[in-house]
C-alpha cells in the first residue's frame, strides 16, 4: 500500500504539459486579495492566481512569480492550471 505525507501537485501548461511531484508539504499563494499557506489535508478550494505560487517539500522548490494561473485543491491532490507566466 502506498503511503503519501504530503499532497500530491499537478502543473499544467501549454510550454512543459503536465507534471506531477509528490508529498510536497506546502503550496504558499500570494496575491493582492489574499494569502494562503495549503498543507496536508487543508480545506477544498478553487480560484484564480494573478501573483505568486511556492510549491516546496526536500527535494522541490518552485517559484512561480507572477504568474496568472487557476488552482483546485480537493483530497490532498493540487492542480495548477497555469494561463501566462
Amino acid at each position: 500500500m502506498e503511503t503519501n505525507d504530503g499532497i500530491k501537485v499537478r502543473v499544467f501548461d501549454l510550454a512543459h504539459g503536465l507534471v506531477e511531484y509528490d508529498d510536497i508539504k506546502f503550496i504558499r499563494i500570494v496575491s493582492k486579495e489574499y494569502n494562503l499557506l495549503i498543507m496536508k489535508d487543508y480545506m477544498p478550494i478553487i480560484g484564480e492566481i494573478d501573483g505568486s505560487i511556492s510549491i516546496k517539500n526536500e527535494d522541490v522548490n518552485l517559484n512561480y512569480d507572477p504568474v496568472k494561473a487557476y488552482y483546485v485543491h480537493h483530497d490532498n491532490v493540487f492542480n495548477l492550471m497555469i494561463k501566462d507566466l
